[in-house]
């Protein structure tokens, strides 16, 4: 029942808006027609303009798409073998830090034994 009552309005309130244009339509039949066939052509050419616009960001995300899932393995890789030079280079210098801060905790413990001895 409710579908049928939908129906109804969509074709009252299409016939009420019909009715409403043609008497309030400032321009005569012949000049309506031919200003929307007129409009009609730039409105397929702009739609044919925006689907081959469309088409071609459709393909370009394709082909990014591909280019993306071939170059992430490599990259991957690559950044692998970028981390472990890393590590392998900063070891000594990371040994040298540890190596220093044990130096500097005797030197505390060496200062605090010697200010407990000398109260």
């Amino acid at each position: 029942m409710k579908a049928k009552s939908l129906l109804y309005g969509f074709f009252i309130g299409g016939a009420a808006a019909g009715i409403s244009t043609l008497l309030t339509s400032p321009v005569s039949g012949r000049e309506s027609r031919k200003y929307v066939k007129e409009n009609m052509v730039n409105v397929k050419s702009q739609l044919g303009t925006l689907k081959n616009g469309l088409i071609d960001i459709k393909n370009a995300t394709a082909a990014a798409a591909t280019e993306g899932k071939r170059q992430i393995p490599a990259f991957s890789k690559g950044l692998q073998a970028s981390m472990k030079d890393w590590v392998i280079g900063i070891q000594p210098h990371q040994e040298t830090l540890q190596r220093q801060l044990s130096e500097i905790e005797e030197a505390l413990h060496d200062l605090e034994t010697e200010l407990r001895t000398a109260k």
